[in-house]
Formats: structure tokens, sequence, C-alpha cells
């Protein structure tokens, strides 16, 4: 893949999380169905991740993300930037909060290969098929003082 490519790619998802992120200021903690439709869709994904099964991960993306990636770049993309997602044998998902039922998010914590907290923030739209993931982000680590 060329550079320009992923570098394309990368804005591209990142204009994707900032109109997801637009909402943010008016979320809310989601309703429990919400909640567990929004949590069983970033599941459902992680799940798909861990076996390699990138078709059916690529399956929980948004449309907006599905027309302008096709499934060999999103693995790609995947491999690339989010390994920790690949190795992960489990995932913490944190509270899920929505605005208005049209957007939302979660916070995923999972373990990388050298047993360090990763957080990714997950943000997803509701399409007409159900919720759908627009990007991911990884969340930074916390600061650990002055050592």
């Amino acid at each position: 893949m060329h550079k320009s490519t992923l570098s394309g790619i990368v804005v591209a998802l990142a204009l994707l999380a900032a109109v997801a992120g637009a909402a943010e200021a008016n979320m809310r903690l989601s309703p429990k169905a919400v909640r567990e439709e929004v949590r069983a869709v970033v599941q459902g994904q992680l799940a798909a991740l861990r076996v390699g099964d990138f078709a059916t991960a690529y399956g929980f993306a948004a449309a907006g993300i599905r027309e302008r990636f096709d499934e060999e770049v999103f693995a790609a993309m995947i491999r690339r930037g989010y390994p920790a997602l690949l190795s992960a044998k489990e995932a913490e998902l944190g509270m899920v909060h929505d605005h208005a039922g049209e957007f939302a998010e979660v916070t995923v914590s999972v373990r990388d290969r050298q047993k360090h907290a990763v957080t990714y923030r997950y943000r997803l739209v509701h399409e007409a098929e159900g919720w759908r993931i627009t990007g991911v982000t990884l969340e930074p680590r916390p600061s650990r003082g002055d050592i």
C-alpha cells in the first residue's frame, strides 16, 4: 500500500470521528436498549478480529467507511493501526453514551502482547440496519506522574 493511500485513510477516519465527535458535548448515558445494541456490535467486531475474520469485522463498519475503503484496505488498516485488538483475549467495555439515538461511543480496554492496558474509543452511528462503527481512536495513556 502506498504512503499516500495510508495517509488518505488516516485523514478520512479522522474526519469521520470528528463528525461523530461533534455531538459528544451532548452525549448522555444511553438507555438499556441502546447500551445492549452498541455493546453487541462492538463485541461482534472484536470477536471477529480475534480470529482474523476481517470480512465479518468489516460488516460492522458504517456505510461511510465501507464506501471509502474496501475490505482489503480495512484489514491492512486494522493490522497496522490496531494490533492490540487482534491479539486481545478479553475486552472490557465502558459505559455507553449516545446523542439522541444517532451517535454513540464507548471505551474499550484490552491488553496488548506485553500485557499493557490499551484503551480505544469506539464511535458508532445509527443507520437503517442498526448501529455501525464509524471510527476507533486510541485513547492517550494517563500520566504516570513524576517517576
